[in-house]
């Protein structure tokens, strides 16, 4: 068992129906008996730890809400089934996703084929139903993981049977909706089964899972401006816009299904080494097929497209576009993980995450020339992929000046991404008149690392660390059709190699008391797509909408924990400060005009967390967690854009809270409910924006979940909740979810 399971984790342990007080205490006897293993380091920062049982007071149906309710961070979940759910911690911008590693039983999910909206965590490959824990880090402070973890890290770890085991579940979700012109009613379900069992040394998990949902609206149509001269074509319906103008459609309704199929293999070499294979296959299709529009002409008819007349001055307005995707992904993993002998441990495991098929085919902007199968685009991936491999050693001695323990290890990991963007002819049917862009190119990483660490006196610890990196981007290349021509560039290659020193230095005075003080470096090379995804001109010449010569970006983190433990609750305060140069940022370089990724001279983040966590509140059986954060966020120098200096960096609040309950009422029924509360940051760089609010800006938000559980024998049970309970309106650019409500019955053997 990890240590710290008291953030965040112990204080809210809604063990399953009817077991919690005994289970809690077992859990407890366990984390206090034994020696630490060698590969289990103490913690450096602030590190959090989710437990399956509190899941149970969860609204759930992905396993990234498992991490809604933890400090200073927010997973940038639009609706349910969102392939581009961002996760950022503390002062991250959600488009810097390149910062935040996610793992999941050994597998690589992090995408860092780019840095962006669209480059989000694959958490589809672990579900909510197997998690046994999660792991939260926050910031650079471990050798272990590379500069992409300089926001923080989630490693979930999914759990394998230890007797014969079976799980059927059906749920589903209601979500009403309404902003600007659009008022509806949006339906999903999900189900899944699952079934393990352990032979002798051998044990199997077998998993499918289905999601079937519908999508509120994501984006929408604004005239800006001040408009021309009437045309003579008045028409209703628009909505005034804060930055001026007026919005007059949206996207409409988006149809998600996807199914994932699992299978782990486990077999116990001896009683302490286990080996695991992992082997997952997504199918995914969305479709965007209902665009809306607000207006209505004088005979209240609808108008998708033309010159148009609103309040007296015309605007030009276009349809959004349809679209279909469909991916389909498979991914391989292997682990081995336990003891040598004679003190020694290993942690190893490769990963393969290959796309096997993506497609996005997109219409024009005419509603009526879409919907007959006109001209479109088609964003075609074609050997696009990632894949790992690490290696670690533990071992614990005796002291001296070797220390008390020593872990070291490898890592490897290689990036490619080979996009092609194609004009069609027909959108739907893949009839391909021209290549627009082909992009290709690819980054890998060798790493070692080592920490070690030694007790100075009884009561002071001391971690030195080291990860020595070797980065390089190569057969990066583009191309696209003039004519009747394929024009074609390729890049030099660019390798570098950087040295990350850490040091933590802790101090615990008794078993109730303790205090680290972390510093370190890190640096996060630049992805495939921050170099590479570009354009060329007729001439096979780079236009400036990229920049191949990226700085990585370097920081200096400093973080102070200091934790007071009680009987049954926890205190947990944490100071910290992120000094990042040369940070990746896609800004307006206001000299050159040019806007691509570029370099942010220097931005400094400082903050405070408070976690708390409390057992038996008032009355017995009610736990509750609590946390509080405060982030300052301040761009010091950026040459690209000097109006931005001593402003905030965008979409990072200052202010975000939550709360989380679970109480056992009675033996059957278990209730939870929870708060999350986030101030309105600023969304560009100069902070013009001030507070405004809806589609395009990020917004405050304050939202209330609430779920029920009820066992209704030793098999079967139900739940039923709601998220966002008083339907608060709020945006991350595009609108977060509406009030939505949730049924569920499952079954366990």
């Amino acid at each position: 068992m990890r240590l710290n399971r008291a953030i965040g984790a112990v204080a809210s342990l809604a063990l399953p129906l009817g077991a919690a007080a005994e289970e809690a205490t077992v859990l407890q006897a366990v984390e206090v008996v034994g020696e630490r293993p060698a590969l289990v380091t103490e913690p450096t920062a602030l590190q959090t730890e989710v437990m399956a049982e509190k899941l149970e007071n969860i609204n759930s149906p992905e396993v990234s809400d498992a991490l809604k309710y933890e400090p200073n961070l927010i997973v940038r979940k639009r609706y349910i089934g969102d392939r581009n759910a961002t996760l950022s911690f503390r002062e991250t911008h959600t488009t810097q996703t390149a910062r935040a590693v996610v793992m999941g039983d050994g597998v690589m999910l992090s995408n860092f084929l780019g840095s962006s909206f669209n480059f989000a965590p694959r958490w589809s490959l672990m579900q909510p139903e197997e998690i046994e824990w999660i792991e939260v880090l926050y910031g650079p402070y471990s050798a272990e993981y590379s500069g992409n973890a300089m926001g923080g890290a989630v490693i979930m770890h999914g759990r394998m049977p230890e007797q014969r085991e079976a799980q059927v579940s059906a749920g589903a979700f209601l979500q009403d909706f309404s902003a600007y012109g659009t008022d509806e009613t949006y339906f999903g379900y999900k189900t899944h089964a699952s079934f393990g069992d352990r032979q002798g040394p051998w044990s199997y998990f077998l998993a499918t899972d289905w999601l079937q949902n519908e999508g509120h609206p994501q984006s929408f149509g604004i005239a800006s401006g001040a408009g021309g001269a009437p045309v003579g074509n008045p028409v209703e319906g628009a909505h005034d816009y804060p930055a001026g103008g007026y919005l007059y459609n949206s996207a409409g309704r988006s149809d998600i299904g996807e199914s994932v199929s699992k299978i782990k293999l486990g077999y116990d070499i001896n009683e302490r080494l286990q080996a695991r294979l992992t082997l997952a296959y997504l199918d995914r299709n969305e479709d965007s097929l209902n665009p809306e529009t607000y207006l209505r002409d004088a005979a209240g008819q609808p108008v998708y497209n033309g010159d148009v007349d609103i309040d007296g001055a015309s605007y030009k307005v276009s349809s959004q576009r349809l679209g279909e995707s469909e991916a389909k992904d498979l991914i391989y993993g292997a682990e081995l993980e336990g003891a040598l002998g004679d003190g020694w441990e290993i942690k190893s495991a490769v990963s393969l995450y290959d796309v096997l098929e993506q497609k996005q085919r997109r219409s024009g902007t005419n509603y009526e020339d879409a919907q007959a199968n006109g001209a479109g685009t088609l964003t075609e991936d074609q050997g696009t992929g990632w894949e790992t491999a690490d290696v670690k050693f533990g071992h614990r001695h005796d002291g001296g000046w070797l220390g008390d323990r020593v872990l070291f290890g490898y890592h490897f990991d290689r990036y490619r991404l080979d996009q092609a963007n194609y004009n069609t002819t027909h959108w739907r049917s893949d009839d391909i008149a021209s290549l627009s862009g082909d992009t290709e190119g690819t980054t890998r990483t060798h790493a070692l690392f080592v920490e070690n660490e030694w007790t100075l006196a009884p009561a002071w610890g001391m971690t030195l660390g080291a990860r020595q990196e070797w980065w390089r981007a190569y057969d990066g290349k583009l191309a696209r059709d003039f004519g009747p021509d394929r024009v074609s560039a390729a890049y030099p290659e660019r390798s570098e190699s950087d040295l990350s020193p850490k040091a933590s230095f802790s101090y615990r005075p008794n078993a109730d008391w303790s205090a680290t003080l972390s510093l370190a470096l890190a640096y996060r090379y630049p992805t495939v797509g921050e170099l590479y995804q570009g354009s060329i001109d007729n001439t096979g010449a780079f236009n400036a909408s990229f920049d191949p010569d990226l700085k990585k970006e370097k920081s200096f983190a400093k973080n102070l924990t200091v934790k007071r433990s009680f009987d049954s609750a926890s205190v947990t305060v944490s100071l910290w400060e992120n000094d990042v140069d040369d940070a990746i940022y896609r800004q307006t370089n206001v000299l050159t005009g040019v806007t691509n990724y570029q370099n942010v001279d220097r931005v400094r983040s400082r903050g405070v967390e408070l976690v708390t966590g409390f057992q038996n509140v008032l009355t017995p059986g009610l736990d509750l967690d609590f946390n509080l954060s405060f982030t300052d966020a301040e761009i010091l120098k950026n040459s690209g854009a000097p109006e931005s200096e001593g402003k905030q960096f965008p979409r990072v609040p200052k202010w975000r809270a939550n709360a989380l309950a679970g109480y056992q009422a009675t033996e059957q029924l278990r209730l939870g409910g929870g708060v999350r509360y986030a101030s309105d940051p600023y969304d560009s760089l100069d902070n013009s924006d001030g507070d405004r609010s809806g589609f395009g800006y990020t917004d405050s938000f304050l939202v209330f979940d609430a779920r029920a559980a009820y066992a209704l024998d030793e098999h079967f049970s139900v739940a039923g909740g709601v998220d966002n309970l008083t339907d608060e309106r709020y945006y991350v650019y595009h609108p977060y979810p509406g009030r939505t409500y949730y049924a569920e019955v499952k079954w366990k053997y």
